[in-house]
C-alpha cells in the first residue's frame, strides 16, 4: 500500500506534479517517499499538535484520578492541571521537537527509497517512543529524582506510547497532504 503517486522522473528532474511543485519534490520509482523542507515541517508541526492534544487529555485524566479530599473536587483540578500542564508541556514538547527534528530527518531521508508503509510506520513509531523515553530521562535528571524508580511506574510506556503516536500521526498527516496536493484538481 502507497500513499503517494510515483512519478517516472530523477529526483532533481523540473517536470510539474501540480501547481505546489516549487515545494513538493517529485517522487520517482528510486524514491518513492522522498519529500520537501515544507512537508518535513508540517510532520513536526502535525506532531506537536497532536502530542499536544494528548497531553491534554492525560492532564484531564491525571487531574480526575487524583481530586477529592484533600485536593479538591475534579473541575478544580482539572483546571489546574491545564493551567499549568498545558504552557509547560507545550514548551517542553515544542523544544524537543526543534531539538530532535534532525533525527527525523535523517530517517526520513534514509526512507525515501522504501515505499512501504508499515516499515515507515515502524520507524517513525520507534522513534517516537525513543524520544519519549529521552525526555523523560533528561527530566528527571534535571530535576535529580531517581530515574531507576520512574521506571517502575507507568510514566516511561505512557510517554513512549504517546510520543510514538504523536510522530506517526505527524507522518501520516504530511504524507496524506502531500498526496492530496500532487492529485490533479477537478474544477
Amino acid at each position: 500500500m502507497r500513499y503517494v503517486e510515483l512519478v517516472d522522473a530523477e529526483p532533481d528532474s523540473t517536470t510539474a506534479v501540480s501547481k505546489y511543485s516549487e515545494f513538493t519534490p517529485v517522487r520517482t520509482a528510486a524514491f518513492p517517499m522522498a519529500f520537501s523542507r515544507r512537508e518535513f515541517w508540517r510532520g513536526v508541526r502535525a506532531s506537536w499538535l497532536t502530542a499536544m492534544l494528548l497531553l491534554i487529555i492525560g492532564l484531564t485524566i491525571a487531574a480526575i484520578l487524583d481530586s477529592g479530599l484533600p485536593w479538591g473536587p475534579p473541575l478544580s483540578m482539572i483546571f489546574i492541571y491545564l493551567m499549568y500542564g498545558v504552557p509547560i508541556g507545550g514548551l517542553v514538547s515544542g523544544v524537543v521537537a526543534v531539538a530532535l527534528s534532525p533525527a527525523a530527518w535523517l530517517l526520513g531521508r534514509a526512507l525515501s527509497r522504501e515505499g512501504r508503509v508499515p516499515v515507515h510506520l515502524v520507524a517513525y513509531a520507534s522513534l517516537g517512543a525513543v524520544v519519549g523515553l529521552l525526555t523523560l530521562v533528561t527530566y528527571l535528571a534535571i530535576v535529580g529524582a531517581n530515574v531507576g524508580y520512574a521506571f517502575t511506574t507507568p510514566a516511561p510506556l505512557v510517554l513512549a506510547g504517546g510520543s510514538a503516536i504523536a510522530v506517526v500521526t505527524g507522518w501520516i498527516w504530511t504524507v496524506r497532504k502531500s498526496q492530496a496536493e500532487q492529485e490533479p484538481r477537478l474544477h
